[in-house]
């Protein structure tokens, strides 16, 4: 089955057949943040991710807003999603704890400054309870995430990855591997195409580095609603369909993912 990834501001529904498009935001500093999205909207990705976790003050709940602020004007009607992502599964080591995490969390949903959060599948369930509750309450979209960078699961386990995000009540659930060889991409691929014929709810999933590349290009065929590229990824639209320098792609997934 194929499902519609709906979009807030600009009232579209976008995903299915052809993925969306998402690039990252890694910037440390507001202003670095604002020159960052300026060079990135002009690819025209179909949305935008702000990594959180690279972020010098996000400790600073009124800095984080205050630069979310800024990346909303920016950003337009262009999909904003907030991720602040944990070293456990590949993010930057940041100075405050889980709960004070969910607290941010809750801040930048209240804030109504963002169209998704995106929280970790992996934490603990009343943490991952709270996020889905503050979000929720504040029309903004939840999607849950797993990521392995040390190797590639079997096929059950990641399709249970999948479905049990859709049990905890994300509006989208997203899995990111690193494959060891081409039967890992295969790997990945298959439990995204079984996933789908289960899920309720948009799947967004990538194999990472070089060999995992081709899954940006052929994921619409398994069931991924999104995928996400870096700044340096070229985007090309032609008849409709978006393709992906894989050289670029390559250059920019173990930064981000």
């Amino acid at each position: 089955m194929k499902h519609k990834l709906v979009v807030g501001r600009c009232g579209k529904k976008k995903g299915g057949e052809t993925p969306l498009i998402g690039t990252p935001l890694v910037g440390r500093s507001k202003k670095r943040l604002l020159a960052e999205v300026a060079s990135i909207l002009a690819k025209k990705p179909d949305l935008v991710e702000w990594r959180a976790d690279y972020f010098e003050a996000v400790a600073d709940t009124a800095a984080v807003l205050d630069t979310a602020r800024a990346l909303r004007a920016a950003c337009g009607t262009l999909p904003l999603v907030f991720t602040c992502r944990s070293s456990q599964e590949g993010g930057q080591p940041i100075a405050i704890d889980d709960e004070q995490v969910v607290e941010l969390y809750a801040a930048v949903s209240a804030s109504r400054l963002v169209d998704f959060v995106d929280f970790e599948l992996e934490h603990d369930a009343r943490l991952v309870q709270r996020v889905r509750e503050s979000a929720h309450a504040n029309e903004t979209r939840l999607i849950l995430s797993y990521h392995n960078f040390g190797y590639t699961p079997g096929i059950d386990f990641l399709v249970d990855r999948f479905l049990e995000a859709e049990r905890q009540g994300a509006d989208a659930a997203m899995v990111s591997v690193m494959p060891r060889d081409r039967a890992d991409v295969l790997t990945l691929l298959a439990a995204t195409a079984r996933a789908d014929e289960k899920a309720h709810i948009p799947l967004i999933s990538m194999s990472v580095g070089p060999l995992g590349s081709v899954t940006r290009m052929v994921g619409g065929l398994f069931g991924v609603t999104g995928l996400f590229a870096g700044a340096a990824a070229t985007v090309i639209v032609n008849g409709g369909r978006k393709l992906i320098n894989l050289l670029s792609l390559t250059e920019i997934t173990m930064s981000a993912y």
